[in-house]
């Protein structure tokens, strides 16, 4: 990290930071939540994350690899800390696994498979604010408080992955949810 004269960060590393955090935040937490199920400590991990971005930054050539990267070490140590030291950390990151706690694995794979087409930046906020919502069971507005959303621009930015998501299945000639049963 650059430092100014003062001492501290040089302008172009906070404005780095600052920006990465606001676009990865709410990818990173809902990625740690998924794995965690827990929200206090989904927060703690995804504090860590950052800080050790932070204190890396002028490292990091690609910040969301990097971050995800950091993410899988942060929630192995973790869940080493907190379970067992015999963690096996793929079993942990198989992500439509550890996304979905209940439902029908099939229908899961494919809202997942859509899901990981969406590369938007602002798909990235739906589509977390999509998995807290339809996947951990927070209400809109929980999620809004988490997301930096109001009540209403979280149902309106659910509403529209869930549309997003229904044409797609629809392009896969699913027309109603029998259709998937």
């Amino acid at each position: 990290m650059h430092l100014n004269q003062k001492g501290k960060p040089a302008e172009s590393d906070m404005e780095k930071f600052i920006s990465v955090y606001d676009s990865c935040y709410s990818v990173v937490f809902s990625s740690v939540y998924a794995r965690i199920n827990n929200f206090h400590d989904s927060e703690d991990i995804c504090q860590e994350v950052f800080i050790r971005f932070y204190d890396k930054i002028d490292e990091v050539e690609n910040p969301r690899k990097w971050l995800f990267g950091c993410l899988r070490i942060v929630v192995l140590d973790h869940y080493k800390r907190k379970y067992s030291r015999d963690v096996d950390i793929e079993e942990i990151f198989d992500d439509i696994g550890m996304s979905y706690v209940n439902g029908f694995r099939d229908t899961r794979m494919m809202i997942q498979e859509i899901m990981s087409r969406m590369t938007e930046e602002e798909d990235a906020a739906d589509m977390s604010l999509f998995d807290l919502v339809a996947v951990h069971n927070f209400t809109f507005v929980e999620a809004a408080k988490h997301l930096g959303m109001n009540y209403k621009q979280a149902r309106y930015r659910f509403n529209r992955i869930t549309e997003k998501i229904t044409a797609a299945l629809k392009d896969k000639g699913i027309k109603s949810i029998e259709d998937l049963l």
